[in-house]
Parts: C-alpha cells; sequence; structure tokens
C-alpha cells in the first residue's frame, strides 16, 4: 500500500485534512509532515491467514475430558437429587422469604425437577425474546443506541425496583432494582464524552451483523446450549452435594477436599460457558472480516474453523484469559512507581519484587487477551500468537490506550442485568401465580428470583456477545486495513474518522508513531 499505489488515495486525504493546501509553498515542510502521517495511516498492517491445521489441541481433549466427566457424574448422582413434584420436597418447602430458616445444616437439598425445568424454559424464553427484542433495537438505533441504551437502563431499572416492591417489598428484589438504578446513572455522567467514539464504532459493526443474520441464528443455538447445560449442571451440582454429605458409595471426604470438588465444578460450568460465548465471538470476527473486505461471507467456514481446527485455541482462552484479565486488573494497583522514599533500602526491594510480578503478569496478559478470539476468527491463529499479534498490532498504531475503552462491553453488561432482573422478576410472578416449591430448603421468591436472574444474565450475555465481539473485530480490521474499509464502505469510513478524531485527538494523526515499522 506504499509508493505509488497510494498516490490518488493519499492526494485525497492529504486535501481533506489540509484544505488543499498540501502545494503551497508556505506549507511545504507541513505538507511533508502530513504526507509520512498519510502514509503511516494507509499503510496495511493487516494479518496473513494460516493454513487449516488443529490448533492447541491439548486443551481441546481436556475440555472434552471435563465434558465427559461432568456428564458421568451428573447421571450418577444428580437423580438422587430430584423428585417430581413438590409435595415430596419435605417440611421446608413451604417457607416464605420472610419467615425464620429452619435448621436444615444438616439435610441434603432435593429439587423438584419438573417445576425446575418448567420455570427454567419459560424464564430462558422470556429472556431470549427479550434479549432478541433488545438486538433489534440495536440494530434499528445503532447510531444513537449508546444514549439510548444508557436511558433506558436507567428507565428499566426503576421498573426492576417498582415491580419488585409491588411483588415483594420486604424482598431483595426491589434492593438490587435501586441499586442498578443507581450505578446506571453514576455511570451515565462518567462516560458521556466517549459516546460517539462507541457510536461510530458500534454503527459499522451492526452494519456488518445485519449484512450476516446467520449470526443470529448461530446466537440462539447457543443460547439454547447454554440453557439446557445449565439446568443440566445444577442437578448434577445439587447430586453430588449430596452425595458428598451422605457418604454415599464411600466418599468420605474432607472439608478441605469438599471445597476442591465445589471448586472444579465452578470452573467446569465457567469454562464450558466461555467456550460456547468465544464460538459466538470467533464466528462473528471472521464474517465482520469478509464483510469489511467486501467478500463472500465467511460465515460458514469461520464457524467450521471455530469449531474444529481452532476449538482447542478456543478452549484453551475460555479457561485462562478470563483469569489473566482480571490478575492484570489486580495487580495494576502494584505497578512501581519511582518516587523518592526515605526508606530506600525497603524501597527498592519492594520495587524489584513489583517489577517482576507487573513484568510477569505483563507477559502473560500479551498472549491471554480477549483481542485473541477476534484474530483468531480473522485469521487463524493459535491462541498464544493471536494475542501478541493482536496487541503488536495496537502498539504499531498507538492506539495500546485507546483499544482499553470498554463503554460497549459495559453498556453491554448493564443491559444483561437488567435482562437478568427482569426475568427474575418473571419468575417471582411465575412462583407466585403457580404456587409450587422448587428446592426442599424452601424460600421460593428467593430460588425463583435467583434462577431466573441466571438464565437472563447468561442466554443475554451469549446474543450480546455479537455486538461485542463484532465491535472487536471492526477496531482490529480499521486498525489492520484502514484503505480497504475507505474503498468498499466509505461512509461508514467517514463516520468513524470524524468520530475517533473528535474523541481521542491525534489517534488517525500518526505523527508520534514509530516510523519504520514493518
Amino acid at each position: 500500500y506504499m509508493g505509488g499505489e497510494l498516490g490518488g488515495e493519499t492526494d485525497a486525504f492529504l486535501a481533506q485534512t489540509m484544505g488543499g493546501a498540501k502545494g503551497s509553498v508556505g506549507g511545504r515542510p507541513r505538507s511533508h509532515m502530513r504526507q509520512n502521517s498519510v502514509n503511516l495511516y494507509m499503510k496495511s498492517y493487516k494479518g496473513k491467514k494460516q493454513p487449516k491445521g488443529c490448533k492447541d489441541v491439548l486443551y481441546a481433549v481436556l475440555f472434552v475430558v471435563q465434558l465427559v466427566i461432568i456428564m458421568v457424574v451428573g447421571l450418577k448422582f444428580g437423580p438422587d437429587a430430584l423428585v417430581p413434584t413438590s409435595e415430596e420436597l419435605g417440611p421446608d418447602e413451604g417457607l416464605q422469604d420472610d419467615d425464620a430458616l429452619t435448621d436444615n445444616a444438616n439435610e441434603t437439598v432435593v429439587l423438584a425437577y419438573w417445576n425446575i425445568i418448567k420455570m427454567s424454559c419459560m424464564c430462558g424464553a422470556f429472556a431470549i425474546v427479550l434479549s432478541a427484542f433488545a438486538l433489534a433495537f440495536m440494530m434499528a438505533m445503532s447510531r444513537r443506541l449508546v444514549y439510548v441504551a444508557l436511558v433506558l437502563s436507567i428507565g428499566v431499572s426503576f421498573a426492576w425496583g417498582t415491580i419488585g416492591i409491588g411483588i415483594s417489598p420486604s424482598s431483595f428484589v426491589p434492593i438490587t432494582g435501586i441499586i442498578a438504578l443507581m450505578l446506571a446513572v453514576g455511570y451515565m455522567f462518567v462516560v458521556w464524552d466517549r459516546i460517539p467514539f462507541a457510536s461510530a464504532n458500534l454503527t459499522t459493526a451492526l452494519a456488518g451483523v445485519r449484512d450476516n443474520l446467520g449470526l443470529v441464528g448461530i446466537a440462539f443455538f447457543f443460547q439454547f446450549l447454554a440453557l439446557v447445560f445449565s439446568i443440566y449442571y445444577s442437578f448434577t451440582f445439587v447430586g453430588l452435594h449430596d452425595a458428598m454429605f451422605n457418604n454415599d458409595d464411600g466418599m468420605e471426604l474432607s472439608r478441605n477436599a469438599k471445597i476442591a470438588i465445589y471448586s472444579l465444578l465452578v470452573i467446569s460450568y465457567y469454562w464450558t460457558y466461555q467456550v460456547f460465548m468465544h464460538i459466538v465471538n470467533v464466528t462473528v470476527a471472521g464474517t465482520i472480516g469478509s464483510w469489511w473486505f467486501d467478500e463472500p461471507s465467511a460465515l460458514w467456514p469461520t464457524f467450521t474453523q471455530a469449531t474444529y481446527y481452532n476449538f482447542g485455541s478456543i478452549c484453551y482462552g475460555g479457561l485462562l484469559v478470563g483469569f489473566v484479565q482480571l490478575l492484570r486488573q489486580i495487580t495494576e494497583g502494584l505497578r512501581p512507581n519511582r518516587d523518592e522514599s526515605a526508606l530506600m533500602c525497603l524501597y527498592e526491594c519492594c520495587l524489584f519484587f513489583q517489577e517482576k510480578i507487573v513484568t510477569f503478569v505483563d507477559e502473560l496478559a500479551d498472549s491471554f487477551t480477549p483481542w485473541a478470539f477476534t484474530y483468531i476468527g480473522l485469521y487463524h491463529y493459535g491462541l498464544k500468537d493471536a494475542g501478541h499479534k493482536a496487541n503488536e498490532l495496537f502498539e504499531k498504531r498507538g492506539w495500546t490506550r485507546l483499544v482499553t475503552d470498554d463503554l460497549i462491553p459495559n453498556i453491554l453488561a448493564m443491559v444483561g442485568l437488567v435482562i437478568g432482573g427482569l426475568s427474575g422478576s418473571f419468575a417471582v410472578i411465575l412462583q407466585a401465580l403457580d404456587g409450587h416449591g422448587l428446592t426442599s430448603i424452601g424460600h421460593p421468591v428467593l430460588m425463583s428470583f435467583l434462577i431466573g436472574f441466571m438464565i437472563g444474565i447468561v442466554l443475554s450475555s451469549v446474543l450480546f456477545g455479537i455486538i461485542s465481539s463484532s465491535v472487536f473485530a471492526v477496531i482490529v480490521c480499521f486498525a489492520g486495513s484502514p484503505v480497504e474499509f475507505q474503498r468498499k464502505h466509505p461512509k461508514l469510513s467517514d463516520e468513524m474518522r470524524h468520530a475517533w478524531r473528535e474523541v481521542w485527538p491525534g489517534s488517525l494523526d500518526m505523527e508520534n508513531a514509530p516510523v519504520g515499522i514493518v
């Protein structure tokens, strides 16, 4: 993209940014600097498609093995924790949420599986429909979506608290609604100035999704899988808990061993959920990449890559990326500060260990980054190579600070929390109308709300993964091939460049970027 190939495009960019003054004698040094800036901006850093081949196979095998173990454990222990109807739940079944708890510390937990399945399916259908309407609304209102989403989050949070007061004023439901309302209002004031940048990225991303609606069908499929697995996992967890408590099959375990097993069960659920999420994310990234270059849709080829060739990389990242990002957030406070200190010896000692810890975490974060899944979808790298290439791309463009803007993921998380709250309130209404118990520990309002809330959170996050991953793909493609975007989608390109310059001045003027990078 350098040299003679850029002549016409460079002139167009110079005319736009300098008002046609490029040829004046007095402006020659400025023009020369702008010429270098434009050449750097227009240089392509597009990645290279990798040959087909299974990558990170070990983690795919480990994932399948743990999934088989969960299935076997569920089939062995799950049925013992189930009863068909609420009449068989036991003496605590009729407890209301404001009743005193009975001493059930020595009792096993029993689930009325038909009631739970019925409520889970109805809450799942409600959450799917609600999140689908939210997605349709986002596509229709993409340019004003962030503004509208913030306002709607405030309104719906208010409705959540109001509904809770009407249904059960003495329970925690209205309290959670009020807390959500306070968080939504505070966050709106914090991020208001960054909204144009997020809106421009979102508009471009949703334009790509609108042209590839098959992505929504894939997300619906994984929403269904997530719902089924969540129900099965809850039966497995309770059944194994009861077996360990009752010492079934000689399972006389210490307290630490039980905690370890509970932790492994939680990790197993988290890992499986993340794999579902990232299969969708990788598929979206590859599909948006083909749309960016105006090529035939890569939806099904990318989906095949994600579920076969790159499945190991997705499993690898699904297990570790979230943990590494959390670790990085924790260690940010340890980043060394070389201010003078009276206790120089102690200070230097602490500084040494701080540097070692932060350097180690930064090295991990260089490979285990959420952007790795975008590079996997676009170019089919293995996980660690994908993460390193993504970070290298942003360093070359000088965008390392810019890409930390998390407004859109946070907005989606807020909307997901609201959908979870509404699903929980819907579950409470269902329980009040039905009047049947769910578990042997009683407290139907609490259990109903938790079931609905968790289902709403999990299912909406799977569908909204389409949006966040498409935005990630747009940013990576914009960093890698901005000129191709200008050629194929000029209107969207103009909108993005205008918004980026408004919110992040200098982000597209490359004078401060290193010259000579390849």
